[in-house]
């Protein structure tokens, strides 16, 4: 089940990176495949919006990506199904996404591990609220010039050396 809603918690002040609403799945969180689908499509959903996308360790082998939209105020968590030392399954999504950053032109923004494992036991407005309260955090650590529009960037060819 996807969760798409807006949120009167915690209000940030009115700064213009104010993330208002997160959006994920629980089928994302740590399975590759419902990971890479949901980060292919907010991508190919946000191809003319102003995003910075944050690559987000969650242990020490995985990671997930959230998609901030300048313009809707909101954050897309894509789940963390993908291995950063790019072994097996998770490996080959992490390889993915770098190959669709690419021809985005997308630059990833790393961020510190966030240890959200326990939220897979959580019930799914404490989800939310963890999830949002993450997505705030970074997007406050952000600058206008980590964002831009995919659509105006030129596309790059992948595995060309």
């Amino acid at each position: 089940m996807i969760f798409n809603s807006p949120s009167s918690l915690d209000k940030n002040s009115g700064n213009s990176r104010n993330v208002s609403n997160i959006v994920f799945d629980e089928k994302t969180f740590g399975i590759t495949q419902h990971s890479l689908r949901m980060l292919r499509d907010a991508l190919a959903e946000k191809f003319t919006h102003n995003i910075a996308v944050v690559e987000v360790p969650t242990n020490n082998l995985c990671c997930g990506y959230f998609i901030f939209d300048l313009e809707r105020q909101n954050a897309i968590w894509t789940g963390d199904g993908f291995r950063m030392d790019r072994a097996g399954e998770g490996g080959a999504g992490y390889r993915s996404t770098e190959a669709l950053f690419d021809m985005y032109g997308i630059r990833v923004i790393p961020w510190e591990p966030i240890n959200i494992e326990e939220i897979y036991l959580l019930p799914k407005e404490q989800v939310r609220k963890v999830l949002l309260n993450v997505a705030r955090k970074i997007a406050d650590e952000l600058s206008d010039g980590d964002f831009s529009r995919p659509v105006e960037k030129k596309p790059s060819y992948v595995g060309c050396l």
